[in-house]
């Protein structure tokens, strides 16, 4: 079946183009002549500086749905693209913000142990999904010692949910874009003591650094005005509030890329010489098939220099529901 998609382009203006998936399920991004990222050059051994990298997001492991399984395949097929390393992009496990803490330590052993198939690094980034206890019905008090970041934080073995780090001449920044409101919900927010360590981690980069950032909540977004019409606004849970201070920080330095999550869709915008990049899910629809005609899949990317091409590629999964919908 041919899949039609959207990829939205803008430079100065912005301007919507349809294309067409291919019939083997593998999206690629294909812009302009005068925008090209990746030039094939035949009979060129591969620069010291090329990588290929794989961002996956929105996994939502659980044991029903055979999502479990369906993540595995998608390991597979990652591994048998040979990445050098892996970035996910938030909402692994499904979910922790209403589950009792039985329930949510049981996703994160169950995410945590099939992880382990993966043949090369895998860095993590933090999704609403992750937060454990936040919603009142899971019966959690503030005061629990896991509760909110601290659970992720635990299964993780990490002392903050955002970090960087440098691969072959690239900057990567992996931001924790969830904050977590008086109100027990959650809002996209990238909070002010993050800000300040982001000023500092970019200040130290020796001038022309590329620089790819990384968040699940997404910075920006046309989800909404192609859905609902251009006037259309995203909540507050649905894009990152604070956006235009993230990007003015990001910006001083030599942002190339930023890798986004959380509304299940393909999408890329170019403003500037920046690429956002929306991945898709790993779970579709929650492991109940496409999302508005997104399959599950996930993001390849492959740097040569400064220059990048991606890709957004199927697994072969087939969504296991029964006729309930479970």
């Amino acid at each position: 079946m041919i899949k039609k998609r959207l990829f939205v382009f803008m430079r100065a203006s912005l301007v919507a183009a349809a294309r067409f998936f291919a019939p083997a399920r593998v999206y690629t991004a294909v812009l302009p002549a005068a925008l090209v990222l990746l030039a094939a050059v035949a009979g060129c051994g591969e620069a010291a500086n090329s990588f290929r990298f794989v961002f996956m997001t929105d996994i939502h492991v659980r044991p029903e749905l055979e999502a479990d399984a369906g993540y595995r395949s998608a390991i597979q097929k990652v591994n048998e693209l040979k990445p050098e390393f892996v970035i996910t992009g938030g909402d692994l496990v499904s979910d922790a913000l209403a589950q009792p803490y039985g329930r949510a330590a049981q996703l994160y052993d169950l995410f945590i142990e099939i992880s382990r198939d993966f043949d090369m690094p895998v860095y993590h980034t933090l999704g609403n999904h992750e937060i454990f206890g936040l919603y009142e019905k899971s019966g959690v008090e503030p005061d629990h010692p896991q509760y909110g970041k601290a659970l992720y934080q635990q299964a993780m073995g990490i002392e903050r949910t955002y970090y960087s780090f440098d691969h072959k001449g690239w900057h990567f920044v992996i931001l924790d874009a969830v904050g977590m409101t008086a109100e027990r919900s959650y809002i996209g927010e990238v909070d002010s003591v993050q800000l300040d360590w982001l000023e500092r981690d970019l200040a130290g980069l020796a001038p022309g650094t590329p620089v790819a950032a990384v968040l699940h909540i997404p910075l920006v977004s046309v989800y909404e005005q192609m859905k609902h019409g251009a006037t259309a606004a995203f909540r507050p849970s649905g894009v990152v509030t604070n956006s235009l201070q993230v990007l003015d920080i990001l910006q001083r330095a030599d942002l190339k890329l930023v890798l986004q999550g959380h509304l299940h869709i393909v999408e890329e915008i170019i403003y500037g010489d920046v690429h956002y990049i929306t991945g898709g899910a790993v779970s579709g629809a929650w492991w109940r098939g496409d999302r508005d005609g997104f399959p599950e899949g996930f993001v390849v990317v492959d740097v040569d220099g400064e220059r990048f091409d991606w890709s957004y590629q199927t697994f072969g999964w087939v969504a296991q529901i029964d006729e309930t919908g479970e």
